[in-house]
């Protein structure tokens, strides 16, 4: 004597348990076909079998190097922060580098951008110095002496010498 087993079903008060949910597509969909021998597990192993010598699944070589100086969890914490501060950057801001955290890294790392990070607000405008005061570095003399300028004294300052 054989007895069936039922299925079970799963029934919610918003269906009854006997509409078909499944969509048919006419459309090739995004897959591309061409690779699917390359993946085909079987045809890997069957290839294995054959030679004993594995597909090239890269073609980069292996990269060693000494990381011992550093922690694996002190790295993911500084990327964790980096990727915090990037996301409390403006919108406006963010959308400039396609919000993309590493393009952001390589404006800011670069010298020449200064100017443009003044601009965003996220730079402090570098100290502009007077001609004189630039001359006495220049020249390996730097002078203690407050240097006068050509604005009106207004007696809040005296020339002071060490």
């Amino acid at each position: 004597m054989t007895t069936k087993k039922q299925k079970l079903q799963f029934r919610t008060a918003y269906n009854l348990g006997n509409e078909n949910y499944s969509e048919k597509h006419s459309d090739d969909g995004l897959t591309e076909q061409h690779h699917a021998d390359t993946c085909d597990i079987n045809k890997i192993l069957a290839q294995f079998m054959e030679t004993r010598i594995l597909p090239n699944s890269t073609n980069n070589d292996p990269q060693y190097g000494d990381v011992s100086d550093h922690d694996f969890q002190e790295v993911q914490n500084q990327l964790a922060n980096a990727k915090t501060l990037f996301e409390e950057l403006p919108d406006h801001v963010k959308a400039q580098f396609d919000n993309k955290p590493f393009k952001f890294l390589h404006f800011a790392e670069d010298p020449k951008n200064m100017d443009a990070l003044v601009e965003m607000g996220l730079a402090h405008a570098p100290e502009k110095r007077s001609l004189d005061q630039a001359l006495h570095e220049q020249d390996g003399k730097i002078s203690s002496e407050i240097i006068p300028s050509d604005k009106p004294d207004t007696g809040a300052s005296e020339t002071v010498a060490t």
